[in-house]
């Protein structure tokens, strides 16, 4: 995208898809600016933009900002996370104003707080944004029709450094000598004990995703951490492509405006073209899962904050991650958090109605708690040498173990079939399959009259060995409706034998 600087309006020109817009830049200096080179992106126009202080031929109305197509949310955010990242790159005191005329009905007072508000979160993690810019609604006759970002401090890297007074209480020769203070640390945690990567952060994008793909195929399907992937590349329900990308940003706002064009590549792809994405962000926080978990929740906020949780859900990966439930996750449960370590650290764009899907045959905590107990039996020294080497080859015949409720067997039918099978879904309001081990024929020998008297016994505190209201776990639910289902057609039967008679 090429723009041309206006000497005397202090105005920039670009070309816009079918036409000139504008882009409001407050300062009277010709200069030139180079906006991060990003690709382009489902068509929305990205790259660099080049001022000069030639005007051009066919000037427009002097009050024209730029105007932006977007009308999703998702394309709202994505064009705001851009525009963020072009004004830190900006004088103080330049700024950049956007207008989005097809978000006009959108632009109520309530989804302009709660936007702004999600905005807020994020500048609590964020390296620029709150602190060298800010980004505040830009009005037109009293209504909001798009934002303006401005820079107050100037470009980064600009900054001097700061200075300050001598301080007689500070003494610099009293800091002491901290020298192998690290190597002490690593031998008394073990962190020796395990290989060093040898190439952590390959230069070649293409070893990064291969390595990913081997990760993906060999922990996540082939040993089932994950029941809803099938090898590297296909994944969901039903099964579709997964597509993997990298940034190699470091940068906390650059990774947000990444973020939001993949959700914008999700929403406007179909499920059979593209089932999930694999954010993959080699150089973000690599050495920090703290900073990286801050700014992942401010990724989940937005689901509900900004009404996002119907389009997408999100999973996270880090070589250090730990999970936060509770558990026992630096000790004996510590080889659970593999299920979420990964080469680099990663962002799981996932749909949300493939989710729903999901948890119909598999709920979620029954997912983790099998997880837990197959990646415990291989233990944490044998999961972070294998992520460190990058070779899992030594778990190509361990499995987890999902055969008490058969989920991996639901799972993988349903993406064949495209259904769940009638007698592999529970009772109303349960997420947990039917599968529980209780066969037809347990229950059709059976008393049934018996069955559904102690059912109802225990749901009413009617039982002669306990007087309380107790739930039926899965086996008894289970054959309480196959024997309520074995009545009742025995009572159709009957009655459609009157009718005859």
């Amino acid at each position: 995208m090429v723009g041309v600087w206006c000497g005397r309006t202090g105005c920039c020109w670009l070309r816009w898809i079918d036409g000139f817009v504008r882009l409001a830049i407050t300062s009277k200096v010709a200069k030139t600016i180079s906006f991060p080179p990003l690709e382009n992106l489902n068509g929305r126009s990205r790259g660099r933009i080049h001022l000069s202080n030639s005007p051009l031929d066919d000037p427009l109305d002097d009050d024209l900002p730029l105007i932006d197509p977007a009308n999703t949310t998702a394309q709202l955010m994505a064009a705001i996370w851009n525009q963020i990242t072009q004004v830190a790159l900006m004088e103080k005191g330049e700024s950049v104003t956007v207008t989005y005329p097809h978000m006009a009905e959108d632009f109520n007072p309530t989804y302009i707080n709660r936007l702004m508000a999600h905005l807020d979160n994020c500048k609590d993690v964020c390296e620029h944004f709150g602190v060298r810019s800010n980004l505040v609604p830009y009005l037109e006759q009293g209504r909001v029709t798009g934002f303006t970002a401005k820079s107050y401090a100037g470009p980064e890297g600009e900054d001097k450094e700061l200075e300050f007074e001598y301080d007689p209480f500070w003494d610099e020769n009293e800091i002491g000598d901290y020298t192998g203070v690290d190597e002490e640390v690593e031998s008394r945690t073990g962190e020796d004990r395990y290989p060093g990567i040898e190439n952590e952060i390959p230069d070649d994008d293409d070893e990064i995703i291969s390595i990913t793909k081997t990760w993906v195929s060999k922990f996540m399907s082939d040993m089932g951490v994950c029941p809803f992937t099938s090898g590297a590349d296909l994944a969901g329900l039903p099964m579709g492509k997964v597509f993997y990308t990298i940034d190699r940003c470091s940068g906390i706002e650059e990774v947000y405006a990444r973020y939001w064009n993949e959700v914008v590549r999700v929403e406007e792809a179909s499920q059979k073209e593209l089932s999930t994405t694999l954010l993959i962000c080699p150089e973000f926080h690599l050495d920090q899962v703290e900073y990286f978990e801050n700014f992942c929740n401010t990724l989940t906020q937005s689901l509900t904050g900004i009404g996002m949780e119907d389009l997408l859900q999100l999973v996270f990966f880090h070589p250090h991650w730990t999970f936060r439930d509770g558990g026992d996750r630096f000790g004996a449960g510590a080889a659970a958090n593999y299920a979420r370590r990964s080469p680099w650290p990663m962002i799981n764009i996932l749909r949300t109605n493939q989710v729903r899907t999901a948890q119909k045959g598999i709920p979620t905590g029954l997912v983790y708690s099998q997880n837990e107990k197959t990646l415990a039996k291989i233990g944490v020294d044998e999961l972070e040498t294998m992520l460190r080497l990058r070779n899992w080859d030594k778990i190509e015949h361990v499995k987890v173990d999902r055969k008490d409720r058969e989920a991996l067997r639901v799972a993988q039918d349903f993406q064949k079939k495209g259904i769940v099978q009638s007698e592999d879904m529970s009772f109303e309001g349960d997420s947990l399959p039917a599968a529980n081990k209780v066969q037809s024929t347990e229950v059709n020998d059976g008393n049934l009259i018996n069955v559904m008297r102690q059912a109802l016994g225990k749901r009413l505190g009617l039982n002669e060995e306990e007087k309380t209201i107790t739930r039926l776990n899965g086996p008894e639910t289970t054959a309480t409706i196959m024997a309520s289902e074995f009545l009742l057609t025995e009572l159709d039967s009957l009655i459609g034998q009157e009718k005859t008679n």
